[in-house]
Order: structure tokens, then C-alpha cells, then sequence
């Protein structure tokens, strides 16, 4: 706008065109600092205040499976009445990724807690559409270069739990699960091993939490332990794929220094019976082993482990490094230790909610850049 109407008034006289230049100057300036008081948060704010609202930011990003992309992220930090602080705010987190390699996916993450904390609701859809990377079932396929081959895969995965409180900080309630995996077309059929490419999952089972962390999106100090126990029988329509699926995980936050955060995760998932190739664990993503190709190694049973150091910089500007390790494997005798370890940097766009840049590092050389938001766990 300032562009179209600059040189109407340019034909006055000389001492228009300096005003417009100077308005344009104070135009410019003054979009910048929207922007940048959009994504600095006001650090006078108390936790309360600043623990709720909504946050958007998106842009441009590249990697080697989904190649140029635009991603859209949306969080949303809530109190429903009855919950106010000092208990942990709820959280809506809904992502949308559109990419060059026809790649898509649509998020929708909903952590909402209720009646003064005495239950939560956990729920996940998630959709998307992907050219996927695939090199077997088992590490030893999954170290082989040449067994790379591609798979367009379509995965629907929508889950639930409905949590109450028995006592302070332990949650217990019913889970229910429900994925869909349509394979359109792999280069290489036997390493699926006989298994056909769609496949329909329905599992229920029993969710246990005990949280007593400040912030669901950026702890600062407790633990948080959670199983959750699901069964998958053949009779709930899961054809010949009935197994039986436990997965934990134990994480604590404890303040060091001065602005610094030491966090440390445990991580495992075992699957009992026969579970097909989509629904194993699948070591690599987001959160979990960054760096490594998710679903590059993937089997029966995942075990990873994680400690990392956040540490405030300046103002709204912070960094984290983390060392770490997993495996996945078959029974006791096939466990290959997969190193992991990275640096990444934080962009607090509010108080506990942090954009997260990390660049992660694997076996033989294997990298990946990851672009976020919220923490790791």
C-alpha cells in the first residue's frame, strides 16, 4: 500500500516526497517491531498470563524425504474454568506440512485437563501422506544401503484417553487406538516379507501417568512416568496381525545453573506376537533418536535413552545439546547400540513454549535437520 500511493503524493512538491519517505521509514520500523514482539515473548510476564493464548508461525523448510515444504504451526495454550494456575495449562497443538515430493500431513494434538486436575484428556489424529523411505524389518536389513527402496504410504492414526486422578500426580483410564496403513506401491516387495500393504490396526488398553511436571510443553522441573498397555487381538478385526503392545516411558527435568535445564529421557516400546510391518517400533523422528531416517531401523521391540542440556542465552535466545543411544531388535540376541547426538538452538515465542531448531547425528554419518516446536519431551 505504501508502494501505491508514495508517488501520488511525490507530485506536490519536494517536501511531500520527504514526508512519504520518512512515514515509509516509521512504516517499515514499525512492522518489524510487530514481528519481532510477535515471536520475543514479554518476559515480564507472569507463567499465568503467559501459558495461554495462541501462537502461529510457519515458513519454509527442506530435508531429503519430503524435499522443499511449507509447514503451518498453531499452538494454543488454555484454561478450562476450575483450572487455574499454578496447575499446568492445557494444550492444542495442530500442524499442517504441504511439500514439493508430495508429501502431506495434518496434526491435530489435544492435551486438555479438567475439574481442577482431577481428569485429562489425551488425544492424536494425525493424517498424512508420504514418499517413505523403506529397508526391511530387523537391524540387519535396516544397515544395508542397498535395501533402500521407496513406498507412497497414506497413514491415518487417531488415538484417546480418558485419564482420572487417584492420588497427587497419578492418573489412570482407558486408551483406545485406531491406525491405517495404505501402502500404493513398494520397489521392493520381499522385504515386507509376504505381508500386504494395507493394513488395519484397532487396539485398546489402559493408560498409567504419574506427572508432576510444571508445563506439558516445556518442563523446567519434575518427572513424568507413563505406560500405557494395549491389546490388539485378531478378533477386533486385526486379521492375522494380533499382538499385545507395551510402551513406557520415564522422563525428569531438574534445574542446574543459572538458566539451565538437565533433562533426561527413558524410552521403550515391546510388541508381543505378530505385528505387521507398519505398526513395529520404528526407531527415528521428531523426538525420539533425532537424526536417524524414522523407520529406517525398525522391529519388534525399541529401547532409547537421552539426557540433554538446555541452557538459557540471552533474553529470548537459547541452545540444547543432547547425547543419547537405542536399538531395535527382534529377542535379547540381535540389540545393535545406534549412537545419537546433536545441537539445536530455541526461540522462546512465548514463556514455555520454545520454536526448536536441532541438527542430530547418527551411525555413519546419518544427519537430519529438525524443525519444531515445543520440546523434544
Amino acid at each position: 500500500m505504501i508502494a501505491t500511493t508514495a508517488p501520488v503524493h511525490a507530485i506536490e512538491s519536494n517536501d511531500s516526497v520527504t514526508s512519504v519517505v520518512n512515514d515509509t521509514t516509521i512504516a517499515k520500523k514499525g512492522l518489524l517491531k510487530k514481528v519481532l514482539s510477535y515471536l520475543a515473548p514479554d518476559l515480564n510476564m507472569s507463567d499465568k498470563e503467559s501459558s495461554v493464548g495462541l501462537t502461529i508461525i510457519g515458513g519454509p523448510h527442506f530435508d531429503t524425504m519430503t524435499k522443499l515444504g511449507v509447514g503451518i504451526v498453531a499452538n494454543y495454550g488454555y484454561r478450562l474454568k476450575g483450572c487455574e494456575a499454578p496447575l499446568m495449562p492445557s494444550n492444542l497443538l495442530i500442524k499442517g506440512d504441504v511439500s514439493t515430493a508430495k508429501f502431506w500431513s495434518v496434526e491435530v494434538q489435544n492435551n486438555m485437563i479438567l475439574s481442577d486436575d482431577s481428569k485429562r484428556i489425551n488425544s492424536l489424529l494425525k493424517i498424512e501422506h508420504m514418499p517413505l523411505y523403506f529397508w526391511g524389518i530387523g537391524f540387519p536389513n535396516g544397515r544395508l544401503d542397498e535395501n533402500k527402496t521407496l513406498m507412497k504410504q497414506l497413514r491415518v492414526e487417531f488415538n484417546t484417553n480418558i485419564l482420572f486422578k487417584l492420588s497427587q500426580g497419578l492418573f489412570v483410564g482407558p486408551f483406545i487406538h485406531w491406525e491405517y496403513n495404505k501402502g500404493d506401491s513398494i520397489d521392493i516387495p520381499e522385504l515386507l516379507n509376504g505381508q500386504s500393504l494395507h493394513q488395519h490396526n484397532y487396539g485398546v488398553g489402559i493408560t498409567v501417568d504419574f506427572d508432576t511436571r510444571d508445563f506439558i510443553t516445556g518442563p523446567t522441573k519434575g518427572i513424568y512416568f507413563h505406560v500405557n498397555q494395549v491389546f490388539f487381538p485378531r478378533f477386533l478385526w486385526n486379521g492375522n496381525y494380533g499382538f499385545t503392545r507395551t510402551d513406557f516411558c520415564f522422563s525428569i527435568y531438574q534445574k542446574a545453573w543459572r538458566g539451565a535445564i538437565i533433562a533426561a529421557n527413558l524410552h521403550g516400546l515391546f510388541n508381543y506376537g505378530t505385528p505387521s510391518w507398519a505398526t513395529m517400533a520404528l526407531l527415528g523422528d521428531n523426538n525420539n533418536m533425532r537424526g536417524y531416517y524414522h523407520g529406517r531401523y525398525r522391529d519388534k521391540h525399541m529401547i532409547t535413552a537421552v539426557v540433554e542440556l538446555r541452557q538459557k542465552l540471552w533474553r529470548w535466545l537459547g541452545m540444547a545439546a543432547w547425547i543419547g543411544g537405542g536399538t531395535v531388535f527382534h529377542d535379547i540376541n540381535s540389540m545393535h547400540l545406534l549412537p545419537n547426538f546433536g545441537l539445536g538452538l530455541r526461540w522462546a515465542i512465548r514463556k514455555h513454549v520454545n520454536i526448536r531448531l536441532d541438527y542430530g547425528f547418527g551411525r555413519n554419518g546419518e544427519s537430519a535437520f529438525i524443525f519444531g516446536i515445543n520440546e523434544a519431551f
